[in-house]
Protein backbone atom coordinates (compact mmCIF):
# COMPACT_ATOMS: atom_id res chain seq x y z
CA UNK A 1 0.00 0.00 0.00
CA UNK A 2 1.34 3.39 -0.96
CA UNK A 3 0.41 6.78 0.39
CA UNK A 4 1.46 10.19 -0.77
CA UNK A 5 2.18 13.12 1.50
CA UNK A 6 3.06 16.68 0.59
CA UNK A 7 5.45 18.75 2.71
CA UNK A 8 4.06 22.26 2.36
CA UNK A 9 5.84 23.98 5.23
CA UNK A 10 8.99 23.51 7.30
CA UNK A 11 9.03 25.17 10.72
CA UNK A 12 12.12 27.44 10.90
CA UNK A 13 12.20 27.21 14.72
CA UNK A 14 12.45 23.40 14.53
CA UNK A 15 15.12 23.69 11.84
CA UNK A 16 17.11 26.06 14.08
CA UNK A 17 16.94 23.75 17.11
CA UNK A 18 17.86 20.65 15.12
CA UNK A 19 20.67 22.47 13.30
CA UNK A 20 22.20 23.81 16.51
CA UNK A 21 22.20 20.37 18.09
CA UNK A 22 23.55 18.65 14.96
CA UNK A 23 26.35 21.13 14.28
CA UNK A 24 27.38 21.32 17.94
CA UNK A 25 27.64 17.50 18.07
CA UNK A 26 29.65 17.63 14.85
CA UNK A 27 31.94 20.22 16.47
CA UNK A 28 32.50 17.92 19.45
CA UNK A 29 33.32 14.99 17.16
CA UNK A 30 35.81 17.11 15.22
CA UNK A 31 37.41 18.36 18.44
CA UNK A 32 37.85 14.80 19.77
CA UNK A 33 39.24 13.70 16.39
CA UNK A 34 41.73 16.57 16.35
CA UNK A 35 42.74 15.76 19.93
CA UNK A 36 43.46 12.15 18.99
CA UNK A 37 45.30 13.26 15.84
CA UNK A 38 47.40 15.78 17.80
CA UNK A 39 48.36 13.24 20.45
CA UNK A 40 49.37 10.64 17.83
CA UNK A 41 51.46 13.19 15.92
CA UNK A 42 53.06 14.34 19.17
CA UNK A 43 53.83 10.74 20.23
CA UNK A 44 55.48 10.09 16.86
CA UNK A 45 57.72 13.12 17.41
CA UNK A 46 56.68 14.92 14.24
CA UNK A 47 56.09 18.20 16.07
CA UNK A 48 59.49 18.12 17.76
CA UNK A 49 61.20 17.31 14.44
CA UNK A 50 59.46 20.31 12.86
CA UNK A 51 60.53 22.58 15.71
CA UNK A 52 64.11 21.28 15.46
CA UNK A 53 64.11 21.94 11.70
CA UNK A 54 62.87 25.49 12.25
CA UNK A 55 65.55 26.00 14.92
CA UNK A 56 68.21 25.05 12.34
CA UNK A 57 66.83 27.84 10.15
CA UNK A 58 67.24 30.28 13.10
CA UNK A 59 63.48 30.56 13.61
CA UNK A 60 62.26 30.45 17.18
CA UNK A 61 58.77 28.93 17.28
CA UNK A 62 56.76 27.95 20.33
CA UNK A 63 53.51 26.02 20.23
CA UNK A 64 50.82 26.61 22.82
CA UNK A 65 48.37 23.71 22.52
CA UNK A 66 45.78 25.39 24.74
CA UNK A 67 45.58 28.47 22.53
CA UNK A 68 45.36 26.33 19.39
CA UNK A 69 42.52 24.24 20.84
CA UNK A 70 40.70 27.36 22.06
CA UNK A 71 40.98 29.00 18.63
CA UNK A 72 39.72 25.87 16.85
CA UNK A 73 36.77 25.66 19.26
CA UNK A 74 35.86 29.33 18.71
CA UNK A 75 36.04 28.92 14.92
CA UNK A 76 33.87 25.82 15.31
CA UNK A 77 31.30 27.76 17.34
CA UNK A 78 31.21 30.43 14.64
CA UNK A 79 30.60 27.68 12.09
CA UNK A 80 27.77 26.27 14.23
CA UNK A 81 26.05 29.66 14.25
CA UNK A 82 26.76 30.33 10.57
CA UNK A 83 25.52 26.98 9.25
CA UNK A 84 22.48 26.99 11.53
CA UNK A 85 21.60 30.42 10.17
CA UNK A 86 22.02 29.16 6.61
CA UNK A 87 19.68 26.23 7.36
CA UNK A 88 17.03 28.58 8.80
CA UNK A 89 17.35 30.80 5.73
CA UNK A 90 16.90 27.75 3.50
CA UNK A 91 13.80 26.76 5.51
CA UNK A 92 12.29 30.20 4.89
CA UNK A 93 13.23 29.94 1.22
CA UNK A 94 11.65 26.48 0.97
CA UNK A 95 8.44 27.82 2.54
CA UNK A 96 8.29 30.62 -0.05
CA UNK A 97 8.90 28.25 -2.96
CA UNK A 98 6.44 25.68 -1.56
CA UNK A 99 3.74 28.38 -1.46
CA UNK A 100 4.29 28.97 -5.17
CA UNK A 101 4.81 25.40 -6.37
CA UNK A 102 2.84 23.35 -3.86
CA UNK A 103 5.55 21.67 -1.83
CA UNK A 104 7.47 18.44 -1.96
CA UNK A 105 5.47 15.28 -2.67
CA UNK A 106 6.69 12.15 -0.93
CA UNK A 107 5.44 8.63 -1.60
CA UNK A 108 5.36 6.42 1.49
CA UNK A 109 5.26 2.68 1.03
CA UNK A 110 4.46 0.22 3.77
CA UNK A 111 6.43 -2.97 3.90
CA UNK A 112 4.30 -5.93 3.05
CA UNK A 113 4.24 -8.44 5.82
CA UNK A 114 4.68 -12.04 4.88
CA UNK A 115 1.50 -14.00 5.40
CA UNK A 116 1.87 -17.04 7.57
CA UNK A 117 1.65 -20.24 5.55
CA UNK A 118 -1.76 -21.80 5.58
CA UNK A 119 -1.82 -25.33 6.93
CA UNK A 120 -2.41 -27.93 4.27
CA UNK A 121 -4.49 -30.98 4.92
CA UNK A 122 -3.48 -34.29 3.50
Amino acid sequence: MRRQATVRRVDPWSVLKLSLIFYFCLLLVVMVGLLVFWSVVQQLGVIQQGLDFLAELNLEVTINEGNIARAIFLVGLLNVVLWSGINVFLAFLYNLVADLLGGLRITLAEEEQARPPTPTRS
